[in-house]
């Protein structure tokens, strides 16, 4: 008698009997008595042999075995669909589409007062301290921080010296654009004597006059280390009243995507990613932001439904290796977010497992001299179609049957 195991791995070519009592669905004998338990495990194995017996049956019936299909009606053989054995990686994940391009615009508003008497081109790239457009002759540059000014920047000639943020910001501008050399200025939020020295020496460079005090409306403050300029908005001749006058960008490409609630889990600030570019290549990534808006759904009539809301959200994911993005340029993306990894292993197509009777899989092997065999396997990761076999006789460029 052959165990479970050894039923498994039969040729399935070969011929099996049936037990009679595995016909019996009461569990007694035919003269009444029940089994002992012995006779319950002999049961229990010609059970499974006869599972596989009938499973080798209907194989045979359907011309898997012996090339036969009594389908066809001439006797030809209908061709069995094969595959091979592959040892290859398999990777679960999700699969975002996305455009690759220089970001999120953001709107530079022009403070109100004096005429827009020049602006900077679209495809401009403007570096911390180069000016973006003119104020009635006057270069307005850009500096690097969290907010705008938001008032006089000056030093008090009686009481306390000014402080705040925005001091503080404004002097790790000007030292870092080399306004306060040698004055000992330090990026602290003070505004002192040599705080406005170096204003003055700002100022001369830009051809305004030299008050020591900065007016919010003389510099713009932008949270990028560079800029794009993608699109020109203010017309020279125009008076400034406090209306967007450029939209910008950073100057490196990334790669952004819009994407659904469900799926932001996957893709929070911090995300490792690869991102397949316009011409093929593929990079890798990092999420780098979330945008997430909210809004209210309505009904047909306009009227709130209460507790309903649509997400809309975008992601940003930075592109180390600019040389090579750059190389494909702006285009469409693909974003894949990868779960589960099983590098360098066996797998075979899922159409190619059979259930088996006794449990778990099988493939239908097809050996050197044509034979065929069921192998008992144990499968592992599944992923674009194909099953991980981390346990079986099988090996690397078997051919395995794919049933009909």
């Amino acid at each position: 008698m052959n165990t479970a195991h050894e039923a498994g791995s039969l040729d399935r070519t070969g011929d099996s009997t049936e037990s009679e009592d595995s016909s019996s669905p009461t569990g007694r004998r035919r003269d009444g008595r029940r089994r002992t338990g012995r006779s319950r495990r002999v049961a229990g194995a010609v059970i499974t042999v006869a599972a596989v017996t009938a499973l080798a049956v209907t194989a045979q019936q359907h011309g898997w075995l012996d090339g036969r299909d009594g389908g066809t009606g001439d006797g030809t053989a209908k061709p069995q669909a094969t595959a091979v054995v592959e040892r290859t990686s398999l990777s679960t994940g999700m699969d975002v589409k996305g455009t690759i391009g220089y970001g999120h615009e953001t709107e530079v508003v022009g403070r109100a007062g004096g005429t827009l008497t020049a602006i900077r081109q679209t495809g401009d790239v403007v570096r911390p301290g180069q000016w973006l457009w003119e104020r009635d002759g006057v270069r307005v540059p850009y500096f690097r921080g969290d907010r705008p000014l938001w008032r006089m920047l000056k030093k008090n000639k009686t009481g306390k010296d000014m402080r705040g943020e925005d001091v503080r910001a404004l002097k790790r501008n000007l030292i870092d654009l080399g306004y306060a050399d040698g004055l000992g200025l330090t990026a602290d939020d003070t505004f002192t004597t040599a705080t406005e020295t170096a204003v003055k020496r700002w100022q001369k460079q830009l051809g305004s006059p030299r008050t020591g005090a900065v007016d919010p409306g003389s510099v713009v403050v932008l949270g990028l280390p560079r800029l794009r300029v993608s699109q020109t908005v203010g017309v020279v001749g125009s008076s400034l009243t406090g209306t967007a006058l450029l939209k910008v960008t950073g100057t490196r490409l990334v790669a952004t995507a819009e994407v659904s609630y469900s799926q932001l889990s996957r893709l929070s600030p911090g995300t490792g990613l690869k991102v397949g570019l316009p011409n093929g290549n593929t990079v890798s990534g990092k999420v780098t932001a979330v945008n997430i808006s909210a809004q209210q759904q309505q009904d047909g009539g306009g009227q709130d439904q209460s507790g309903d809301t649509k997400q809309q959200s975008e992601v940003s994911v930075s592109l180390p290796d600019q040389k090579t993005v750059k190389a494909a340029g702006p285009g469409p993306a693909a974003l894949t977010v990868s779960d589960h990894k099983a590098n360098q292993v066996l797998a075979v197509p899922v159409t190619a497992l059979l259930a088996l009777a006794e449990g778990g899989y099988g493939v239908e092997v097809i050996q050197p001299d044509g034979q065929h065999k069921l192998i008992p396997v144990t499968i592992g990761l599944v992923a674009d179609a194909r099953a991980e076999i981390t346990k079986g006789d099988i090996k690397e460029g078997t051919k395995v049957v794919i049933p009909e």
